[in-house]
């Protein structure tokens, strides 16, 4: 089975840590990717490499991100 990496990302890109999984196929990936981004709710996005590659991102749903406490008061 291939090794998939998992760098859960902020808005800048910085990957805050990272995950690896054996798992059967992309589609797989996908799914652990999805619960990898659901775990660090700091996360905007989670990147999935497989052999060297960076596959599709996924991507949290802006409605769905918790408000920044740093953020300046609307």
């Amino acid at each position: 089975m291939p090794m998939y990496i998992f760098y859960p990302c902020q808005d800048d890109g910085s990957a805050t840590s990272f995950e690896a999984y054996e798992l059967e196929d992309d589609a797989a990936a996908a799914g652990q990717g999805a619960n990898v981004l659901e775990a660090h709710a700091s996360a905007t996005h989670v990147m999935i490499w497989r052999d060297g590659h960076a596959l599709a991102p996924i991507r949290r749903d802006p409605a769905d991100r918790s408000p920044d406490p740093d953020a300046p008061a609307a």
